[in-house]
């Protein structure tokens, strides 16, 4: 296909994905959080839509280093969401929840790693864990962009990155927003929001990946 064609397609791609961010914005708006769990995990909920918004916005404006950095930060937040919203422990719970003495900015509780969260995801929602593990062996050369590495600098070297790459950074940023969403619902623990992921996915599926996420 031509460069121009290419091009259209792309640009198609991120008007459609606009759409997509008005939804599942409108579907967080809905998102009430009833416990500190659900406070938590909805606040990751908005980390990583804020992220998704702000990839668009950059590969619309042609930064398309940046927005490939922000795939990881966006992707991190949503597993930590999913992983929150019905993994973490008490202890993990009272852990983060309670303040640190003293200066400095420390965390309050330590991070868990993504293996880690993956692997209690899996026990709770199997088909949601796989799509996590797909997602992270497409996006782990993005955390070369996040620490300014050898796929930063060779970004940086080319006159312009391939419009097929960056369809497919915007397919799984995307997708993530799915599992955004997703995430925010079982936060709420509202049954009445349940349908609206099935419209959701239904009425942007052609913005979606079109076999499984790839970079």
């Amino acid at each position: 296909m031509s460069e121009q064609g290419d091009q259209a397609r792309l640009a198609e791609l991120l008007v459609a994905s606009e759409a997509l961010d008005e939804d599942v914005g409108k579907l967080l708006g809905k998102c009430q959080p009833r416990s500190r769990r659900g406070l938590i995990a909805m606040a990751l909920c908005g980390t990583a839509f804020e992220h998704g918004v702000s990839l668009r916005l950059l590969i619309d404006a042609g930064l398309t280093g940046t927005a490939s950095a922000l795939c990881r930060l966006q992707f991190e937040a949503v597993v930590r969401a999913a992983w929150t919203a019905q993994c973490a422990n008490e202890e993990w719970l009272d852990k983060f929840t309670t303040p640190v003495e003293g200066p400095g900015h420390e965390e309050p509780a330590s991070q868990v790693s993504i293996p880690t969260m993956l692997k209690h995801i899996r026990s709770h929602a199997s088909h949601v864990a796989t799509e996590f593990e797909l997602l992270l062996g497409a996006i782990k050369a993005m955390h070369s962009f996040v620490h300014s590495g050898s796929q930063a600098v060779v970004h940086a070297l080319m006159p312009s990155y391939p419009n097929d790459k960056l369809m497919a950074v915007i397919w799984n940023r995307n997708l993530m927003l799915l599992y955004v969403a997703n995430a925010a619902v079982i936060a709420a623990q509202d049954p009445g929001l349940v349908p609206r992921m099935r419209l959701l996915r239904e009425k942007h599926s052609s913005c979606m990946p079109p076999i499984q996420p790839s970079l």
